[in-house]
């Protein structure tokens, strides 16, 4: 590659993010050269009814709290409202990775456990390393894995799982970025977690048409289910962010000269 050639320089990469959260990555994939597109393959809903039977267990100060993401911070502050800084603030906050870090900040918490890994088996190791709960609130997505309820659970911590939001399909059309797909003017699509890969065939309508572009994935658990489905996976992230996909991306467009 030229030395004055920006890595991704020409390349068109489809963003499937939500649209509230297209900008960030897009910025990135303009800084490395690249032309961002988007098709959001996700929708956030809050789920007012959950978060609000959150309350009376705040009420009790040994509880802690877990967050997995943005969207569940965002959530829970959107439904409780002032109560939201008040009542977390009472109590010991785990975040899984910098952006929910940074979403709780927003509301002037500091979370005390935030594992280096951005992965539930991160936050198990950073749980042991730093002390078990005897009481865990877990606020998390509708659909997601349930590795840490089961083994925090084993260790005699007493884990209350509460739903705080889900991830829809949008309905918006779809046919303009199709005809991208089909005439090849898609270089690579991001895949950030299982739900979008399924959103974002869905919203294609055929495994062929998706699997035209080269398909990168945050992580091994989102590659497998990618495969499973039909797409042909080219780069995977070694760290789970979509500044990881994106230097996995670079990689392989170097490596194949694409």
């Amino acid at each position: 590659m030229n030395a004055d050639r920006l890595p991704l320089t020409d390349k068109q990469i489809l963003i499937t993010r939500s649209s509230d959260q297209v900008e960030a990555t897009a910025a990135e994939i303009r800084r490395r050269g690249g032309e961002a597109l988007s098709l959001p393959c996700l929708e956030v809903e809050c789920l007012t009814e959950n978060i609000q039977r959150s309350l009376p267990i705040l009420e009790d100060s040994s509880v802690e709290l877990l967050f997995t993401s943005r969207n569940a911070v965002a959530c829970a502050a959107s439904v409780l409202g002032e109560d939201f800084a008040k009542s977390i603030g009472n109590h010991r906050v785990a975040a899984i990775g910098s952006k929910t870090s940074a979403e709780l900040n927003r509301y002037g918490i500091q979370p005390e456990l935030i594992p280096l890994t951005s992965s539930q088996e991160g936050l198990i190791e950073a749980y042991q390393s730093h002390g078990l709960p005897k009481k865990l609130l877990f606020f998390r997505a509708e659909e997601g894995r349930d590795l840490l309820h089961q083994v925090m659970g084993n260790l005699g911590c007493e884990v209350t799982m509460l739903f705080a939001y889900r991830m829809n399909c949008p309905a918006s059309d779809a046919s303009e970025m199709i005809k991208k797909l089909d005439s090849h003017q898609v270089d690579a699509v991001l895949l950030g977690s299982p739900k979008t890969v399924e959103n974002y065939i869905k919203r294609i309508g055929s495994i062929e048409t998706a699997d035209i572009p080269a398909i990168a994935v945050i992580s091994s658990q989102v590659a497998n289910v990618a495969e499973d489905a039909g797409l042909s996976v080219q780069a995977v992230a070694k760290t789970a962010s979509f500044d990881g996909m994106l230097d996995a991306l670079t990689d392989y467009f170097m490596k194949s000269g694409a």
